[in-house]
């Protein structure tokens, strides 16, 4: 490999790390934090919302911003920002004079400045490689990116488990690992852009970006497959708390970090599988696969009241989800003109915020019924999902070979 190959490769991988790991730290040691103060899986699924519903009004915005401005800027503006807001975090819980409306106004303030940081991060990941790479760099990024997207809440799920840390000093590590990514940005070196597009209007672009989509049937296929399972299933990592509780296994702060940590050794294995075998030819059928798995390990999990069976389970259930997702982002940023990058990849954020909307009639059904007939009940409707799309939806096949296509000549 050459030499400048490996630096791709190694930025392509401990990017997602360093840019995503603190912020899902934060994400789910936040939602933890509302569930202790309140005990209310209602309020639990409201603080996640705050997070999730700027991407509604902001996101499309933040695309078009990113496929217009220099990325690296954008994204050094936006890390600073992320890492004001993990400070005022820790003060507050650390002070003891958090409130949950303290969580709910910075996690809206946090999902507005998400919503311009993730589109111009994955654009960004475009300008970094050559196209002979990107096909490559895409597939390693977005192994990465899933991974940590379990793996991360782990973490901070073993630090609470831990009494010299705990969930009083958990915020101030969440903020030291922002400072990461601000100076791995300044090491990087941005190569020059092999694709000029014509700067016209942001109304025009915006329309554009939306045009694209719609006219581009396997992007519309890849979207929607992406939208479902994790509206239903991600939740599961948000009800954890309440799976600890007495209300379910009783396992108290250092078993809800020990099923965290399962979840996300699950999550990595799945994310390496995906790196290590990437190159399958009929990775359509693959994403159905992983899709049932996942569908049918959460109903698994929610019928066991054993903790030694609840973590077997969660394992199954981070191999799954991170099997599935990530196999989802490589076939999304496979079928995607560069141009659009940003655009297309705000309209998933935009889908991907539905997760946190999910998350408030979740936690309602959760206080009227429980959690585990909750986590059951939409573990068979992912996998009913699954067997709908085999059956009757005959186009899903021709994502298959979307990949081998925009990779000629191998």
């Amino acid at each position: 490999m050459r030499p400048a190959a490996t630096r791709t490769s190694a930025s392509c991988g401990s990017a997602p790390w360093a840019l995503r790991a603190p912020r899902r730290c934060c994400y789910c040691r936040v939602a933890t934090l509302a569930y202790e103060l309140t005990g209310s899986a209602t309020v639990l699924g409201l603080v996640t919302l705050s997070q999730g519903l700027p991407a509604f009004f902001l996101a499309l915005f933040g695309g078009v911003v990113a496929d217009r401005v220099k990325k690296r800027q954008l994204l050094l503006f936006t890390q600073t920002c992320l890492i004001l807001n993990a400070l005022v975090t820790a003060l507050l819980v650390s002070t003891g004079i958090v409130h949950v409306w303290h969580l709910a106004a910075l996690a809206v303030f946090q999902g507005s400045v998400l919503s311009f940081n993730q589109p111009s991060r994955q654009a960004y990941l475009i300008e970094l490689v050559s196209s002979e790479e990107r096909s490559n760099a895409i597939a390693l990024y977005n192994s990465g990116q899933t991974c940590v997207r379990i793996v991360a809440p782990s973490v901070a799920g073993l630090l609470i488990s831990l009494p010299f840390v705990g969930l009083t000093y958990v915020f101030y590590f969440i903020t030291a690992c922002y400072l990461v990514p601000v100076f791995l940005l300044f090491m990087i070196k941005t190569r020059p852009v092999e694709f000029v597009r014509k700067r016209t209007a942001m109304a025009f672009e915006f329309k554009e970006g939306l045009r694209y989509i719609a006219q581009n049937d396997v992007l519309k296929i890849i979207i929607i497959a992406g939208i479902v399972p994790p509206l239903l299933g991600n939740s599961y990592q948000q009800l954890l708390p309440v799976f600890a509780s007495p209300k379910v296994l009783d396992v108290g702060a250092s078993g809800l970090g020990l099923m965290s940590t399962v979840s996300g050794l699950g999550a990595f294995f799945g994310s390496m599988t995906v790196a290590t075998f990437g190159n399958v030819r009929r990775r359509g059928l693959a994403q159905l696969l992983a899709g049932a798995l996942f569908g049918l390990s959460l109903v698994g999990f929610s019928l066991t009241r054993d903790i030694t069976l609840a973590l077997v389970a969660l394992a199954v259930v981070g191999f799954a989800a991170s099997l599935y997702q990530t196999l989802n982002a490589t076939l999304l940023a496979s079928a995607t003109d560069p141009a659009y990058f940003g655009r297309v990849t705000s309209v998933q954020q935009v889908s991907q915020s539905l997760n946190s909307v999910a998350t408030v009639p979740i936690g309602y059904a959760v206080d009227q019924f429980s959690a585990p007939s909750v986590v059951m009940f939409n573990g068979g409707l992912i996998t009913l999902f699954w067997c709908f799309v085999a059956v009757f939806v005959r186009s899903y096949r021709r994502i298959e070979m979307e990949p081998q296509a925009a990779r000629p000549g191998r």
